[in-house]
């Protein structure tokens, strides 16, 4: 698509994620990639925070047994319902949404938080309220809710596999808001299924979307969610003034606020496409 279009001089994300980019095919024709930072902050860490509530509250089956007529008398017999308060949650990514996933489990929930990243400052997860571990293995043993938050590259695709399911106290709970591919799906229900994962909940899955009649659509401990976290009117508002600020900026010759590929901006093939006169 890249090459079909020699006048393209810039592309902008709906979001921060650049996974559905070819950025070396963009780098290589001089093509700029502008995303937008921080704006998942508040909207992606309330919907961590509310699948975590509701893995713990069981609100998917309370809802479910309330229409079909046996909520109430269910009741007595209901087991496995727990507090967020006390728990210990991991959060495996610490930038700008996991941060605040942090700060709102350990400062709103009175949670003990755990934060994994090799690439982010702990000083910037000890003031969210994140203890810092230095290894995922650390992480994972520690804690019973596990929430992931990293963005999706070489590192970590399928970073939560069987493996590292199986690290974590029996009947612990993930929730996944940051991309599909960072969890084995498979891997994922399968554990569900044995009872190692007490409850799931994810927004987003691979392949996406999941086909009809998979096993964590069906499965009554596993909530699913279209992808919708960070799809907030507020939220889409701003992306969208940020994609025309970028856009903007590019094609007037000012380097935007957030290039992914900056190093194309003074590149050979970058000035033959923002060259003086080419159409835009």
């Amino acid at each position: 698509m890249l090459e079909a279009a020699p006048r393209l001089k810039v592309v902008s994300t709906s979001g921060f994620g650049t996974d559905n980019v070819d950025l070396d095919a963009a780098t290589e024709l001089g093509v700029l990639v502008v995303n937008h930072v921080g704006f998942g902050r508040i909207p992606v860490s309330e919907h961590t925070v509310i699948l975590i509530l509701a893995l713990l509250k069981q609100l998917p089956w309370a809802m479910t047994a309330t229409r079909e007529g046996t909520g109430w008398s269910a009741r007595s017999d209901l087991d496995g319902v727990f507090e967020l308060h006390g728990k210990t949650v991991g959060v495996i990514g610490m930038g700008y949404v996991g941060s605040e996933i942090a700060r709102k489990l350990a400062l709103g929930f009175g949670a003990t938080v755990l934060g994994y990243d090799p690439y982010a400052d702990p000083r910037l997860g000890n003031l969210a309220g994140a203890e810092m571990v230095s290894t995922v293995d650390e992480l994972l043993s520690r804690s019973t809710i596990l929430a992931l938050a990293p963005a999706l590259d070489d590192t970590s695709r399928e970073m939560i596999g069987a493996v590292e399911l199986a690290r974590m106290p029996r009947g612990s709970f993930v929730v996944n808001c940051s991309r599909g591919g960072v969890v084995d799906t498979d891997a994922l229900a399968d554990a569900l299924e044995s009872g190692q994962i007490a409850g799931a909940a994810v927004d987003v899955v691979e392949p996406e979307p999941l086909p009809p009649g998979h096993r964590l659509l069906t499965h009554p401990r596993a909530v699913v969610t279209p992808h919708i976290a960070g799809l907030t009117a507020e939220t889409i508002v701003r992306m969208t003034d940020s994609a025309v600020a970028q856009l903007t900026d590019a094609l007037a010759g000012r380097l935007p606020a957030c290039p992914v590929n900056g190093q194309v901006w003074d590149s050979s093939a970058s000035l033959a496409r923002f060259a003086p006169g080419t159409p835009r």
